[in-house]
């Protein structure tokens, strides 16, 4: 008995120095699970809160007030906090939470449809009082932001890549504008590829820019496209033989085998639900 207690506990110690590394909460609220003891040291542990990360698992479960108690187990000392398409998150949840937390560095809220450019100005300038540097905004997928904002966004975070999004040079629009991998592009002063996504096609896995000499490649992801050699390395449905870029490889239907020598094998969405219960009926799927 006393064996299996010393067991226990060694178990749990080393599960205690494991919890710096985890990464978002939904981690952590794993953890709590595991026994009281992780769970009151997940509790009582400021450092463990001073980076909070909240991803699509529960950002459908995220409110104003949700957040406010989880950014309050920081004591003050929240430096990144991260808010990836959290649909009921307010300009006013967001902000009650920067004015308890003026040592925020990164603030991240892509796709947070609630939040309004007026809000995340507001945000900002609290953040960026008393010398403080906030070194990161991402806000890409909020909308509303016209360049008059960006302007005004500048203001605070100069730095070159600070903010995710910028004025489109090609159609004036406040998007995502990112830099060409080829080549050739870095070297040229033109940059005649810079643009957003909607000006110049791109690989959306490599961001290169394909132009009329660059042989495409279609995606299983519904209208993106690649590149050959992004194409050529990527795993492929086994039916259409089309494969998902890094950001869409969770809607892969994986499919399993007994034989563990074997490639793992996936089937893209459109193939899946054309086969119905059946894998083998997706032979029929063209017909």
């Amino acid at each position: 008995m006393k064996n299996e207690e010393e067991e226990e506990r060694s178990v749990h110690e080393v599960l205690l120095l494991v919890l710096p590394y985890l990464h978002s909460l939904f981690e952590l609220l794993s953890m709590n699970r595991v026994s009281r003891l992780l769970k009151n040291a997940i509790r009582d542990e400021t450092a463990l809160w001073t980076n909070v990360v909240i991803e699509p698992l529960l950002s459908s479960r995220l409110t104003d007030e949700i957040l406010s108690e989880i950014a309050s187990k920081s004591a003050g000392k929240l430096k990144t906090l991260i808010l990836r398409q959290c649909l009921r998150v307010t300009d006013k949840g967001l902000r009650r939470v920067v004015d308890s937390n003026p040592l925020i560095t990164k603030m991240i809220v892509p796709g947070c449809l609630e939040l309004t450019p007026e809000g995340i100005i507001g945000c900002v300038e609290s953040l960026t009082k008393n010398n403080h540097k906030l070194e990161t905004l991402h806000i890409n997928g909020v909308y509303g932001f016209t360049k008059h904002h960006i302007a005004a966004l500048l203001n605070y975070l100069p730095d070159v890549g600070a903010i995710d999004v910028e004025v489109c040079p090609k159609c004036d629009e406040v998007r995502m504008v990112p830099a060409c991998s080829r080549r050739s592009c870095k070297e040229s002063k033109e940059r005649k590829c810079r643009g957003c996504r909607f000006c110049v096609s791109r690989c959306v896995e490599c961001l290169v820019c394909l132009g009329s000499d660059t042989e495409v490649q279609e995606a299983a992801c519904g209208g993106d496209v690649l590149c050959l050699e992004c194409w050529l390395v990527l795993p492929k449905c086994r039916f259409c033989n089309k494969p998902y870029c890094t950001s869409h490889s969770g809607l892969r239907q994986e499919i399993e085998d007994t034989d563990d020598a074997a490639r793992p094998m996936f089937e893209c969405q459109a193939c899946y639900y054309r086969a119905g219960t059946n894998p083998y009926d997706a032979f029929d799927y063209q017909i």
